[in-house]
């Protein structure tokens, strides 16, 4: 009779190996797959271990199908005792904080002090987090404010461009470039003289313009990131760099923070055997699990960007596959859902508007405003 009790612990141990070489979360794709893969190879080993009581064929095979499962193991493995090397040798080297920049910042703590009216230790704690994590709109935006609440405008006023290339959406940038317009009221600063002639500039972010022949915020342009040629004027007693021979432009210190961002060199394309066995062990998770969130939403955001540009050319049709993939990819995003629904009702029906907008308001929990807005889309168009 065979024994169960050498492939019960054969299983366990390859449960207890794939948990603790893929606690990193680096590893966490490969993850389910290798707590499948690796209980199971262990558990065919061991029925192919050889032994002294059969003939030297039988062992001879068996010893071959061993071989094979211990090389199958090993490639499992790869990726896993890569990374555990490598993270190991640059510990050892120099020893780095580890916190993930990605990982999002934690804002509720800090409104709470701010309710408390204990706004020095918010500032102090908000810098501390912008310090360990990928700087958002909100956290520098409640920065600003902090410092501007407790009397460091000038701080405040070199805070404010950060937001410009951080923000998501014109009205994002309208509202800090009106915060900083009420800012320069207060504490007026004559410009510098305008240099003659036009230059080029490149920007790596959308930038809203004005014409200068205009007041306030209207009538306003949101330019693509691009090359430019911009001569500088001045504007409101402001020096603004506009387009070259056009009416349109925005302050010099919005350009110049769009100016400074360079996104890093793409890495090379991953290739080789690890890569390929780590790839399929997050095809395998995926399709099993679905894909994480955090992949998920920057496919959303990816889309959505694209959705925008079709939206800028009025072009409501090509925007609206887009906007549907990004909506299904980060359901909770009213933004994207909002936006999708204007391009169903720009391209169909009155019939498939509301149709779509029930849908959307089934899809997540959205507050008495954003249903209040999108139940408005459900109102036939005057045609």
């Amino acid at each position: 009779m065979i024994s169960l009790l050498p492939y019960l612990i054969a299983a366990g141990v390859g449960v207890a190996i794939a948990h603790f070489i893929s606690r990193a979360p680096e590893l966490r794709s490969m993850r389910l797959s290798q707590f499948v893969f690796v209980p199971a190879a262990m558990v065919v080993g061991v029925y192919f271990l050889p032994d002294t009581e059969g003939s030297q064929a039988a062992e001879m095979g068996k010893l071959t199908c061993f071989l094979a499962v211990l090389i199958f193991l090993v490639l499992l493995l790869a990726p896993n005792i890569a990374y555990h090397f490598g993270a190991g040798l640059s510990n050892f080297l120099d020893s780095y904080d580890w916190t993930p920049t990605e990982e999002e910042i934690a804002l509720r703590p800090i409104r709470l002090l701010i309710d408390k009216d204990s706004y020095r230790q918010a500032l102090a704690e908000l810098d501390g987090l912008l310090e360990k994590h990928k700087p958002t709109y909100e956290a520098v935006l409640i920065k600003a404010k902090l410092l501007h609440h407790i009397g460091r405008v000038d701080e405040t006023v070199a805070t404010l461009p950060a937001l410009i290339a951080l923000s998501q959406s014109t009205a994002q940038q309208l509202a800090v470039m009106e915060l900083l317009d009420f800012l320069e009221a207060a504490h007026p600063d004559p410009p510098k003289p305008p240099a003659p002639g036009a230059r080029r500039v490149e920007i790596d972010h959308e930038l809203v313009l004005f014409a200068l022949s205009g007041e306030g915020v209207t009538p306003h342009k949101v330019i693509p990131p691009g090359t430019y040629e911009i001569e500088e004027t001045i504007h409101r007693n402001r020096r603004w760099l506009k387009l070259a021979g056009d009416d349109w432009g925005n302050a010099e210190m919005w350009w110049e923070a769009l100016l400074s961002i360079h996104s890093p060199p793409g890495a090379p394309p991953k290739k080789g055997l690890l890569w390929q066995i780590a790839r399929t062990h997050q095809a395998i998770t995926h399709a099993i699990k679905g894909k994480p969130r955090r992949q998920l939403q920057a496919e959303s955001q990816k889309l959505f960007h694209e959705a925008k540009e079709f939206i800028r050319r009025d072009d409501w049709q090509g925007a609206l596959p887009l906007l549907q993939k990004a909506s299904a990819c980060d359901p909770d995003r009213y933004e994207i859902a909002y936006r999708w629904m204007l391009a169903v009702r720009q391209t169909s029906n009155d019939d498939a508007t509301a149709r779509a907008v029930s849908q959307v308001l089934r899809q997540s929990q959205w507050s008495q405003d954003e249903q209040d807005m999108l139940n408005q889309l459900k109102r036939p168009i005057a045609r």
